[in-house]
């Protein structure tokens, strides 16, 4: 029986991480109609605001991961015999990432305000990404 829970939570693991442009569209249309406070109670401040002249309010929003590197340490200890001498050695090591790091993943998420509410968004972004920030 514990083998078959463990199969079913890493199936249900495995498919959460495969987020589509359809769990994206559904994430958006969670906050339309959201007023401002709400968005700000959950996502916080924005990283960029501006008004249009038609009254708008532009606010955008910048979720970013950034890839968490491998173990990097090492320990090892050893031994040998040559005719009556032995020796025995212990040695640590540290891992050097080589080449450049991969950039984060973002998600950036523009919401258009009028009259305090949501009335049209831009999302762009990985799905892994952009699919998880629905409304609470």
């Amino acid at each position: 029986m514990s083998n078959k829970r463990n199969l079913a939570l890493a199936l249900a693991v495995l498919l959460a991480a495969c987020a589509t442009a359809e769990d994206v569209q559904k994430a958006q249309g969670s906050w339309q109609g959201a007023s401002y406070e709400d968005v700000l109670r959950v996502w916080g401040a924005p990283a960029r605001s501006t008004k249009t002249a038609d009254g708008r309010d532009w606010h955008t929003w910048v979720t970013e991961s950034y890839p968490q590197p491998g173990p990097s340490v090492g320990f090892g200890v050893g031994g040998m015999s040559v005719g009556r001498g032995s020796g025995v050695g212990v040695g640590v090591g540290m891992g050097v990432p080589i080449g450049s790091p991969e950039p984060p993943e973002r998600c950036e998420r523009t919401l258009i305000f009028l009259d305090g509410k949501v009335v049209d968004q831009q999302w762009n972004g990985p799905p892994s990404m952009c699919a998880g920030l629905k409304r609470p």
